[in-house]
């Protein structure tokens, strides 16, 4: 009955299932906020409530959502409806901040020694099983690791203290050098795409967000930002920007940001719902997903795609809901 009522206030807070959205933990409130990726306005200031522990980044791992908890010491693992699925450490983590997900494979940043954890380093977990996959340290390059970022075959690692504020690594660990660190940045936090593909960074000491260009790492350009935790390029070309007030939206055509939500703002990262109904995941119920359920009908056995209902065989309950849905997240 709680995962159905969820179901029914996500549904009335943001439309049809099926769209994206940028979601962020409010480490003050403890709860999931989920903002518009075009514009950056509120869509549902409280998808579902978190554990305490300073969640700092929400990451969507197939049909679950794993929030890092810097107190906390663990990635907690959350259903789509705000069940608790369980939790990855507090055992070999400690003081983790940013996350990434690459080829299946998840990248906590982690500070502290605690619980046998490796201080400094990235720590790699199977985000399949969530088995530890080991560590790399990232001591004496980025000290205080806060931010990971996938570009290409390599990862930036942003962090709080000299000697760089991002360093680059292969996939296995192995330095390549400093991608950027100036007195332009100080304390970088969460890092992200712009448009231009060039990475847009949150100085959280600096008080800016900065764009570095990706080759290179220089500055391109910059804007004041208090204490910048968070960073996402909206669709409409603005700015989504964190920091302990809240999250604010950065219009660079008039050089003024301002306050969307009130909150302790953290990292922001993409949430996408599936429409009910969508057997090939393609955004929209139609005649494709019909074709699939009736060509299905009859089958059963574990993780069929038309078995819509999770029942472990393809019929009419399945049927339903293709025709109840048709046509939802179409053009």
């Amino acid at each position: 009955m709680r995962r159905l009522t969820m179901f029914l206030a996500l549904g009335m807070a943001i439309g049809a299932f099926g769209q994206t959205y940028v979601m962020m933990p409010d480490s003050t409130n403890n709860r999931l906020v989920l903002f518009d990726p075009e514009t950056g306005i509120v869509v549902n200031n409280n998808l579902f409530g978190l554990a305490g522990g300073t969640p700092l980044h929400a990451l969507q791992v197939g049909n679950e959502i794993w929030v890092s908890e810097q107190l906390g010491d663990r990635v907690s693992r959350w259903s789509l409806t705000g069940d608790f699925l369980g939790a990855i450490g507090p055992s070999g983590l400690d003081n983790i901040r940013g996350m990434a997900l690459i080829d299946g494979v998840l990248y906590v940043t982690n500070a502290g020694t605690a619980n046998g954890a490796p201080g400094a380093a990235i720590v790699k977990f199977d985000a399949g099983t969530g088995a530890p996959l080991g560590s790399f340290s990232t001591t004496g390059l980025a000290p205080s690791p806060f931010g990971i970022l996938r570009d290409g075959d390599t990862i930036l690692v942003s962090s709080a203290s000299a000697n760089d504020d991002i360093h680059r690594f292969d996939m296995n660990g192995a330095s390549l050098g400093t991608f950027h660190n100036s007195t332009s940045l100080n304390f970088a936090e969460q890092m992200a795409f712009d448009a231009n593909g060039n990475i847009l960074v949150a100085g959280f000491s600096s008080n800016n967000v900065v764009v570095l260009d990706r080759n290179t790492g220089a500055v391109l350009s910059s804007f004041a930002a208090s204490g910048a935790r968070g960073v996402f390029q909206l669709g409409n070309g603005m700015i989504l920007w964190t920091n302990g007030s809240g999250a604010h939206v950065y219009d660079p055509a008039v050089g003024r940001s301002t306050l969307v939500y009130s909150g302790g703002g953290r990292y922001l990262d993409l949430l996408v719902l599936r429409v009910e109904g969508d057997v090939n995941r393609d955004g929209c119920v139609d005649d494709a997903d019909l074709l699939a359920v009736l060509f299905a009908f009859g089958q059963s056995g574990a993780g069929l795609a038309e078995d819509l209902n999770g029942d472990s065989v393809v019929d009419d309950a399945d049927l339903l809901i293709v025709l109840f849905n048709f046509g939802n997240g179409c053009e």
